[in-house]
């Protein structure tokens, strides 16, 4: 059975930093594994105590040795992990709402009901814009900002975490159907379908239908 180090025993045992560390791993000088949590970073034993005995690589030239890593995000010079999960395989594979309650909650939620803005909130917004002079840009506030605190008149604030996170739905989807366009065409597709339908509505921009119904079905 493999013995495991985390990533604090590791750089200890190498003598170095931590962010050289998950540099030797973006290089392919060190490899790891996933803790049964998804988040956590193991080096197995063995192998660190080889690459302690053969010494510090060398750097290749022009390469630096920068990793940005937290219990959400890994920033390495070649890739991007949310959850540590491959940022780019995510785009093509997941929608926007999968990748935003993964973000939230660390798993995927197996519901796919479509996110939703209040309305009273998002009457509110569409008549605030309506108001505005032509040419005027839209309010940077969007439906739902500041939960408790909108035109809706809700009850102050929960700052539990279903709470915050059914409010984060609120905001983004309100964001999008307070913006022009037909509601009713798009009233079943994701966040990114509405947002297409809106964008590329009258003078909107004209990639094609192969294009709008990638971005609908990715979300």
């Amino acid at each position: 059975m493999t013995d495991y180090l985390t990533a604090a025993e590791a750089a200890r045992r190498l003598g170095i930093k931590p962010a050289t560390l998950y540099a030797y791993v973006s290089r392919g000088v060190l490899s790891r594994v996933r803790a049964p949590d998804g988040r956590t970073s193991l080096f197995g034993a063995d192998e660190v105590e080889q690459l302690a005995r053969r010494g510090r690589p060398r750097r290749p030239a022009g390469v630096a040795d920068i990793t940005v890593e937290s219990a959400i995000t890994e920033i390495t010079g070649d890739s991007l992990r949310f959850r540590g999960l491959d940022a780019t395989r995510l785009a093509v594979s997941r929608t926007f709402e999968e990748v935003a309650e993964l973000l939230w909650t660390g798993e995927f939620r197996s519901e796919r009901a479509p996110w939703r803005a209040r309305p009273a909130a998002l009457a509110a917004a569409r008549a605030a814009q309506a108001a505005l002079p032509a040419g005027t840009a839209a309010p940077r506030a969007a439906p739902g900002h500041r939960p408790g605190h909108g035109g809706d008149r809700s009850p102050p604030a929960q700052l539990d975490r279903p709470a915050v996170i059914a409010a984060g739905r609120n905001i983004i989807a309100g964001m999008v159907d307070c913006l022009p366009g037909d509601v009713t065409s798009a009233a079943g597709e994701s966040v990114a379908g509405r947002l297409w339908s809106r964008l590329c509505a009258g003078n909107g921009p004209d990639l094609g239908p192969e294009t709008g119904r990638a971005a609908r079905r990715r979300g």
